[in-house]
Formats: structure tokens, sequence, C-alpha cells
């Protein structure tokens, strides 16, 4: 009945840190999609459209729309690192502990319970949270 239990522990605590890494995922994505559309789009505006020339700072920070694009920019940037470093973080204690249910995987699986419970029990946390937890990657 340990095993139970344990197993029932460890695939929660899988299960949140996931939720916590994909999210951190989703958010990093976020701002580079942020930080690209912004660049890209200052750069844009560095042109005078008549003559072709590059626009000067004073004249390009007069206008609120470049100067909202050069804040959401920088933030973005900022975010990216940020959310870099604690993704990186989550990933590492996920892949920890997913590494440790596979090696203490017979300690979950006793030989009360069936190949059949195993098999199925590792599909639906495949299918439904994708959590790899057949084989180390």
């Amino acid at each position: 009945m340990g095993g139970q239990l344990a197993l029932e522990m460890i695939t929660k605590e899988l299960i949140k840190r996931k939720a916590e890494w994909d999210r951190l995922e989703k958010q990093h994505l976020f701002c580079g999609w942020a930080a690209l559309i912004s660049g890209c789009t200052f750069v844009i505006l560095l042109n005078e459209p008549q003559t072709g020339r590059i626009v000067f700072p004073k004249a390009l920070l007069a206008s609120p729309l470049s100067t909202t694009l050069l804040v959401v920019l920088f933030l973005s940037l900022i975010g990216l690192v940020y959310l870099s470093k604690k993704a990186a973080k989550k990933e590492k204690e996920f892949e920890a502990l997913r590494n440790e249910f596979i090696e203490r995987s017979e300690e979950f699986w006793p030989a009360e319970r069936s190949a059949a419970e195993k098999e199925a029990y590792l599909k639906e946390m495949q299918t439904r949270y994708s959590i790899n937890l057949f084989y180390f990657e």
C-alpha cells in the first residue's frame, strides 16, 4: 500500500512541476514574440518614408508610439532573460523527479499489480500530461 501512496504523491508532484515548466515556457515564448514584433516595428519607424534617412533620436523619442515600442522591447528582453533562467531551473527540477520516478519504478509497481496497469498509467501520463515515464531521454 505504501507504493500506491508514493505513486500518487510523485504523480501529483510531476504534474505540478510540468505545469509550472510549461507556464514559464509559454511566458518565455510570449516575451520573445513581443521583443521580435516591437523591435521590427521600431526599426521600421527609424526610416523616414519620404527621404529614406534615419530619424534622429530626439525626433524619434518625441513620438509616443516609438517610446512605447522601446519600453516594450526593453521589458520583453529583460523578461526573456529572466524567464529563460527560471524555465531552465524548472526543467532541471522536473527532469530530476522524472528520472527518479523511472529509477524507482519497481518500487511503485509491486508484483501483485499487473503489467497492463503499469502500461495504462504510463500511456495516460504521456497522452494527458505529456510526461514521458517510459525511459530516460
